[in-house]
């Protein structure tokens, strides 16, 4: 593209670009109609196939559909002497990467407000099924007010997508290295999970100045992420909440169904670590809009308030009870890990079918964390049920029956675990 030229008689495109690398060439442009500046994004003209236009327009269709302020508007799309277009929002901010290149390991509450805001549009995502494949700190931008944006969904898919094995037998890229989850690694199918994994790679980042896993060659930061137990920010930085040390290290778990079963999860363990917002010098005007940005963001989790019937009154299917009564026998012989990653996966695959407000899917995830109980990890099992007990209320409301006898025993187990010797801090482990 030349700089100055005008597209669609509009976008009266900048000097320079503001990148050349990937599928994109993107340029600052001004546009004459509504005045106002934007972001102007190309096929790169060196790299374009039919394949790589159907990626960029699909790109921009799911940005379009994921109506959600953490991801920038989408303008316009069209062409231009035989180049593709899309016309997006211009942030005003910088690169979460940029940001601890300059900055250093961020303040504690700011990393959970941007972790809180990210978790907030993949629940977004997970609503239209989109798995974006590529959260790391490069594809986030903290805008000048504290708000994020989430970018690029070129390797985005949804589950039934076909794309995902195409891609794959092309030997495309599927993510980044040392932020890309196991499962992509091995090019297995992703899911929501998956992107729980980049989220967590992130805030490891975020945290420690450092990505999770980072080694000499890629092969050996590959080994690592899969044959190495996931590191706990908290070893590098003791003063990381314990709460925030537990939520990055389960988030990186070699196996799906060990991280969080969810972003609503996720948030409820980043919200109320997001208080303390120190101004960021030179990146945002003003913490008290930074607060509110933020607040206006991750107030989009959603609250339903549905009557759902009594979780005693829940029956299984037939090939679920005895799946059940397997997971049963597993835990009654002393394998509890196993039997924890057995309920894990009944709970996924009954939410896949039902939602994941079923009451079935709550008892089952509550089996889980009980089981931590046996494994003398009772702050463990506490953060579970505490995740739990907030997903039922914004399911099922404070008073329903289910809610007040999860906050009987989480009060028992508080109470059981004050009067206990405390235990040694387990070291760490990808079983979990």
């Amino acid at each position: 593209m030349a700089p100055g030229a005008n597209i669609k008689e509009r976008y009266a495109l900048g000097r320079f670009p503001l990148a050349h690398k990937g599928m994109g060439e993107v340029w600052p442009a001004q546009d004459t109609l509504l005045e106002r500046p934007v972001i102007v994004k190309f096929i790169n003209a060196a790299m374009m196939d039919m394949e790589l236009v159907r990626r960029f327009r699909r790109e921009a269709l799911l940005t379009a559909r994921l109506d959600h302020p953490g991801v920038p508007a989408i303008y316009d799309i069209g062409e231009h002497s035989g180049r593709p277009y899309v016309v997006l929002q211009k942030i005003n901010g910088i690169a979460l990467s940029d940001l601890v290149a300059e900055q250093g390991p961020l303040p504690i509450g700011w990393v959970a407000a941007i972790g809180a805001q990210i978790s907030s549009v993949l629940i977004a995502a997970r609503r239209l099924g989109l798995v974006h494949r590529d959260i790391k700190p490069s594809n986030v931008m903290l805008d000048t007010s504290g708000a994020v944006k989430v970018l690029d969904f070129g390797l985005a898919v949804t589950p039934d997508d076909e794309r995902f094995s195409r891609i794959t037998q092309t030997g495309q890229s599927l993510g980044t290295v040392g932020y890309m989850a196991p499962e992509q690694v091995l090019g297995e199918r992703p899911d929501h999970r998956t992107d729980l994994y980049g989220l967590g790679a992130t805030l490891f980042d975020l945290l420690t100045g450092r990505p999770p896993f980072d080694a000499v060659t890629t092969m050996t930061t590959l080994r690592h992420q899969l044959d190495t137990p996931p590191p706990r920010p908290g070893e590098l930085r003791p003063e990381i909440p314990e709460a925030l040390d537990d939520l990055v290290h389960a988030l990186l778990a070699l196996h799906p169904g060990d991280r969080p079963a969810s972003a609503a999860d996720v948030y409820t363990v980043l919200a109320p670590l997001s208080q303390d917002l120190p101004p960021i010098p030179g990146v945002l005007d003003d913490t008290a809009e930074a607060v509110q940005a933020y607040a206006a963001i991750v107030g989009r989790v959603p609250h339903q308030a549905r009557a759902k019937p009594p979780i005693t009154a829940v029956q299984a299917e037939p090939d679920l009870e005895q799946a059940i009564r397997q997971a049963e026998q597993l835990q009654a012989a002393g394998e509890i890990r196993a039997a924890v990653r057995e309920w894990r996966r009944l709970a996924e695959a009954h939410a896949r079918q039902h939602g994941d407000d079923d009451p079935l899917v709550f008892d089952l995830l509550r089996r889980a964390a009980r089981a931590h109980v046996d494994l003398g990890e009772p702050g463990w099992a506490l953060r579970q049920l505490n995740m739990l007990l907030q997903s039922r209320i914004r399911a099922d409301g404070p008073e329903h029956a289910a809610v007040l006898d999860l906050r009987q025993e989480i009060a028992r187990l508080r109470q059981e675990r004050a009067t206990s010797p405390p235990p040694q801090r387990r070291p760490p482990s990808a079983d979990r």
